[in-house]
């Protein structure tokens, strides 16, 4: 019996390890296409998804949040055992964050904010 645990551990870290990496690469891929603040909801199902980048400790992470959640988790921060779900649909759905967030930069773009802010940056008349 003990020999089945110590199997049953190990394979539920490794696991674990799988994820952790997953997610990883997931929030890599979509690093450069967002900045602090931008975000975009998906209904999935019943409930609506909504990814976030935000600023931990000065570091950008990838966050999200479902309706049940009080606040939004950093991908890296999701734990297999209080959100299951969640991390299959966001492994199986890797695709839509990343054009989820083109769309938020070609928005931003079309909108003329990067632009803006560069200006602003420079101290220039951007009026």
């Amino acid at each position: 019996m003990e020999d089945m645990i110590k199997i049953y551990i190990q394979k539920r870290r490794k696991y674990q390890e799988k994820i952790s990496s997953d997610l990883k690469k997931i929030e890599e891929k979509v690093y450069d296409l967002c900045e602090v603040g931008d975000y975009f909801s998906i209904k999935s199902d019943e409930d609506i998804i909504t990814i976030k980048a935000i600023e931990m400790d000065d570091v950008k992470h990838i966050a999200i949040k479902t309706e049940a959640m009080d606040d939004f988790i950093a991908l890296e921060n999701l734990r297999l055992t209080d959100h299951p779900d969640l991390i299959l649909w966001i492994i199986q759905n890797a695709n839509i964050i990343e054009k989820g967030f083109q769309e938020v930069l070609i928005n931003a773009v079309r909108n003329g904010e990067n632009i803006i802010n560069t200006l602003k940056a420079l101290d220039l008349n951007y009026e």
